[in-house]
Order: C-alpha cells, then structure tokens, then sequence
C-alpha cells in the first residue's frame, strides 16, 4: 500500500513539473504571446523582422525608415475595429531625448514578402507621414496586413529607432524593462488599449498607439 501512494505521488510531481514554465525574469517568446493574445482578446498579432529603406522627403532631408511587418487576425465570432493613432512627433528616450522620430502606419504593400518598394509607395509616404491613422474592421475569420515604421534623420547622430512589437494592453507584464509612456489599466468590456515596442539600441520605450473595439450589436 505504502508503494502505491509513493508512486502516485512521483507521478504527480512528474506532470507537475513538465507544465509550460516562464522563461527567465517571467518573459515569454512571441510564440506564447501570440497564443495569449488570442486566447484573451481575439485577436492573433504576427510580428515580423525589421525592414528598412532610404528616404529623402520632397524638401530634400534624408531620413531611415525602419519597419515592421503586421498580421492581425481576428480569431473570435465577432468583428473587431482596429484603431491605430501615433503623434506626430515623438522625443527619443534619455540620454538621446534631444533628437526625435515620428511612426507611421503603413499599407499592405509594405508587408508583403519579395515585394520591391516602387515609386508609387515613395510618392505615397508623405500622406502617411503626415496622417499616421490605421482604422481598420476584421470580421470572424479574417485578417490584416500592414508595417509600422519609424521615421528619423540621416545620419543618426546617437541611435536607431526600431519598432519591434504592436501588443494589446493584456501583454504588458512581459515589457517591464521598459520606459512606460501608456497607462498600464484603462481596458474596458469592449475597447482595449494598444501600445508599441520601440527599441533604442539598448534601451526599449512603450508607447500608446490606439485601440482595439469589439462591435457587438
């Protein structure tokens, strides 16, 4: 009797210990991310590599873009407005706060594997530099395909800027080590806060970029 109530006690601990576990300082990989994000908003976010181009704007200032590729896929039963808002100027983060960026959304064509950047994206950018709106509705089943880039000068005088992730507002525990510039608790039953990654060679910002709505009817 004493053999069994041991071995079914090494049984226990054996499953127990073969559960998923975080990795270390509790953050997880984007795989598990992505399985969290749908599991609790409905939505399914791919994030990409970084991309980049050249950029001399209709003034003659050279400038990096420096882009992400999106796929957001709506993984619920009912449709999901996606809203994406940036400022039109953002400071980089201490001690580079004295030079600044700008992000933007930018349209399927630049996500698009293989795909070339042709004249007619470039001649587009200066819409979207100046109107850095997303506003987007994924039904049941469906998905979207955008990037997001940064916008700063040629040469850089200190750093990069990189945007590295889009998340909804559920994922914040696991970018800790960043500069915080969204407020971490204001989801609602039916819109919930979106923030982005921005990577300064080491250093990493969060930054407030819009909104998930669920359009229940």
């Amino acid at each position: 009797m004493k053999f069994r109530t041991i071995g079914g006690l090494l049984m226990v601990l054996l499953v127990c210990s073969c559960i998923q576990r975080p990795s270390k300082n509790g953050l997880q990989t984007d795989n598990y991310s992505n399985q969290f994000l749908g599991a609790k908003t409905g939505l399914l976010i791919e994030n990409r590599i970084n991309r980049g181009i050249n950029y001399t704007d209709p003034q003659g200032t050279d400038y990096n873009i420096r882009y992400i590729p999106i796929t957001i896929t709506n993984d619920s039963t009912i449709s999901i407005q996606v809203q994406i808002t940036f400022s039109k100027e953002y400071n980089n983060p201490y001690p580079y706060n004295e030079e600044r960026f700008k992000l933007i959304p930018l349209p399927r064509e630049w996500a698009l594997d293989g795909a070339d950047i042709s004249e007619s994206m470039i001649d587009e950018l200066p819409g979207f530099i100046e109107n850095p709106v997303l506003n987007e509705t994924i039904a049941p089943g469906e998905q979207i395909v955008f990037a997001i880039g940064s916008l700063y000068p040629r040469p850089v005088n200190s750093t990069g800027v990189l945007p590295r992730r889009l998340f909804v507002q559920g994922e914040a525990e696991i970018f800790e080590d960043c500069d915080w510039s969204m407020e971490k608790d204001r989801s609602s039953n039916q819109q919930i806060p979106m923030g982005i990654k921005i990577i300064f060679g080491e250093k990493c910002k969060i930054i407030p970029c819009g909104k998930i709505s669920y359009l229940v009817n």
